[in-house]
């Protein structure tokens, strides 16, 4: 049986989330994540993520919409929601075509959850579609959780909290009502998109403080019924290597902005995740300013939206299982040792931000289904677009750790 949390914040969640709900929720209102293959204002190169480092990016208007972390993209749901409403009479992301960006999330809003921190949530009968999930891992939010590690999907349910030992649970699935398959997952798909195989997450992020920023993780996996096989799997990391590397997760920014000229740019200074958050973090094409974008305030949209472009689902066996690893802020091994530490030194229990989940109320659910994308481009075109890319664009500020 799970434990409960060491912590009162069950009493925080009957008002701020209402109490737990069947998973009968709308789906979300887009229809596509722009790539170069359906946006011709979209196209593929370099830009330096988060951390500061080059990394392979979907650019439109001069600046990056989305990373690729390891074998999943990564977008900025904000940024997203900004480009569309943005003044310029240019039309990046028309909504008749893509749809909205800003959009409710959260237990008994969206309708397949991974985590949550309503108690008691369930991921039954999702978009009416006739099947079931196994429930939203269970999280406890108090203010010394540094970190948290959590599967999803498959025959247990666990979850570890930082510092070890604060809050841990392994479940059954049979108390979880059972299992993630396959074929259930992609029965849910089809009612958002008949010819969808492709899941689309999200994360809603709530932590406070000056840099609200996170470190996060993950693992996507395919496994026979029986968990000897597995079959498939795609990871969302900094390195590069189709595995999965817990010691190497994303940095995600709390708030970002890109200014319309080089001169604004440069009075608001060069983006740094310690030292200036704030800062600039690129320079637009066509003047238009996106600031002040928040995304780890527990806005109650998503933040982040994200995919794998070969995860087609509709290359598995029905019963296969879906298991899903999520690992959030500042995580220890199993010795104590912190392998993902606060972004400046110190204890972590003295920090309330800097890359550690202590404000908690972290959700991620599946919230879209994609179609398999016309073209997927082999590293070396990447690398080679990034290339001309760069060397054809005006000289910008890139983000800097």
């Amino acid at each position: 049986m799970k434990l409960q949390p060491l912590s009162l914040f069950a009493a925080i969640v009957l008002t701020s989330a209402g109490v737990a709900t069947s998973a009968n929720a709308a789906s979300a209102p887009f229809t596509f994540l722009p790539t170069p293959e359906n946006n011709a204002y979209a196209s593929y190169g370099m830009y330096k993520d988060g951390t500061g480092q080059l990394r392979e990016a979907i650019m439109m208007n001069g600046i990056p919409i989305a990373f690729k972390y390891d074998d999943v993209w990564s977008y900025s749901a904000k940024l997203l929601d900004a480009i569309q409403s943005d003044t310029n009479p240019t039309n990046f992301i028309p909504t008749a075509t893509f749809g909205t960006y800003d959009f409710s999330t959260g237990t008994g809003t969206i309708a397949v959850n991974l985590s949550s921190n309503a108690g008691g949530a369930t991921n039954l009968d999702p978009n009416n579609s006739g099947v079931n999930f196994q429930d939203p891992v269970n999280l406890s939010s108090n203010n010394n959780v540094m970190g948290w590690t959590c599967t999803w999907g498959g025959p247990t349910q666990s979850c570890t909290n930082s510092p070890t030992g604060n809050y841990t649970y392994t479940s059954p699935a049979a108390n979880e009502h059972g299992t993630s398959t396959v074929g259930n997952m992609l029965t849910y798909l089809h009612t958002l998109n008949p010819n969808a195989n492709i899941p689309v997450f999200y994360a809603d992020y709530n932590q406070t403080g000056s840099v609200d920023s996170l470190w996060f993780s993950a693992k996507f996996e395919v496994w026979d019924s029986s968990m000897t096989t597995r079959k498939g799997m795609w990871a969302l990391d900094q390195t590069s290597n189709t595995e999965w590397d817990q010691n190497a997760p994303t940095f995600n920014y709390g708030v970002v902005n890109f200014y319309g000229d080089q001169a604004t740019c440069d009075a608001a200074g060069a983006y740094n995740a310690i030292t200036n958050p704030t800062g600039c973090a690129g320079v637009t094409a066509n003047g238009d300013e996106y600031t002040k974008l928040e995304h780890n305030k527990g806005s109650g949209q998503p933040d982040f939206l994200a995919y794998a472009p070969d995860m087609d689902l509709s290359k598995f066996d029905p019963t296969d299982l879906i298991v899903i690893t999520m690992s959030l802020g500042c995580v220890q091994d199993a010795t104590g040792t912190y392998i993902v530490n606060p972004l400046t030194g110190g204890t972590p229990s003295t920090h309330n931000s800097l890359g550690c989940n202590t404000n908690g109320g972290e959700e991620f659910g599946i919230v879209g289904a994609l179609t398999v994308p016309n073209r997927v481009p082999e590293p070396s075109s990447l690398l080679l677009s990034g290339i001309a890319l760069l060397g054809a664009s005006r000289v910008r500020r890139l983000m800097q750790a």
